[in-house]
């Protein structure tokens, strides 16, 4: 892969034990309706889920807007498509779509609501896709953003210098990797109203957030951005310190929020 496209082309092709490890790591958990209290989901409403993945997320959507909402995903990967639309086919208040360019397939002011989770940090035009967001909501309807900033994380053993340096090495998997500090201000400039960041602490001891770590790791090895041995000793360090009940990982979501007002 090329190293200045693999932001995007990595989500396009995804290797089946990374797809196996998002199917694990992205299923619906109830605490993750705390984090959609922003946009003021209700029922009825119909909702886009942007970046959807593998279904997940959006049949969570799926039931805090019934009854009698819907909710349309879209992704990038194929399979990840196909396998949304087979899980969910006896759910008639989903469907998922492929993308295959930053245009949404709908037409303007169609939804009451737009989510976008962990997926404005990898778009090649975050501008071109909040005016497609935009475009497609309904007045009055919301885009609700939750997303990382990969300069706010702490893991524990590791020193910040080793943190900053170990995400450094795995910068190419991102277009924007501190996306979730600059996107209100980029919300505003796609005429966004009331826009609105709250944050979300991500606090884990139990090693809920090692494939995360994981996942840098295979991004790290992909373009030999950091010495395998230090890559090995490093994660070593975490497993160690998951057994010795020393490991903390954080990693806050920050939660935006702005308003369609023409």
């Amino acid at each position: 892969m090329d190293i200045d496209t693999f932001y995007t082309d990595h989500w396009r092709e995804i290797e089946d034990e990374r797809i196996d490890r998002y199917e694990q790591m992205f299923v619906w958990q109830e605490a993750q309706a705390k984090l959609l209290e922003p946009s003021e989901l209700a029922p009825g409403q119909k909702v886009l889920d942007v970046g959807a993945g593998p279904g997940f997320f959006a049949s969570g959507v799926a039931g805090l807007v019934s009854p009698g909402g819907e909710v349309h995903g879209v992704d990038i990967n194929q399979r990840f498509v196909d396998d949304a639309n087979a899980r969910f086919a006896d759910d008639e208040r989903l469907r998922f779509h492929h993308l295959t360019d930053h245009r949404l397939p709908f037409d303007d002011a169609t939804f009451d609501r737009v989510i976008c989770k962990n997926v404005l940090e990898y778009v090649p035009d975050i501008s071109a896709t909040l005016a497609e967001v935009w475009r497609v909501l309904k007045p009055g309807g919301r885009i609700q953003v939750l997303d990382s900033d990969w300069g706010c994380v702490i893991v524990e053993p590791w020193s910040p210098e080793t943190v900053a340096r170990f995400f450094k090495a795995a910068s190419p998997a991102f277009n924007e990797p501190y996306v979730g500090r600059r996107i209100a201000g980029m919300m505003v400039d796609a005429r966004f109203s009331e826009v609105t960041v709250r944050m979300s602490p991500f606090a884990d001891q139990t090693g809920r957030g090692i494939p995360i770590l994981r996942n840098m790791v295979s991004y790290i090895n992909t373009f030999n951005t950091m010495p395998q041995e230090e890559v090995d000793e490093l994660m070593g360090q975490v497993e160690q310190a998951l057994d010795n009940n020393r490991l903390l990982f954080c990693l806050p979501q920050f939660l935006v929020t702005g308003d369609k007002i023409i």
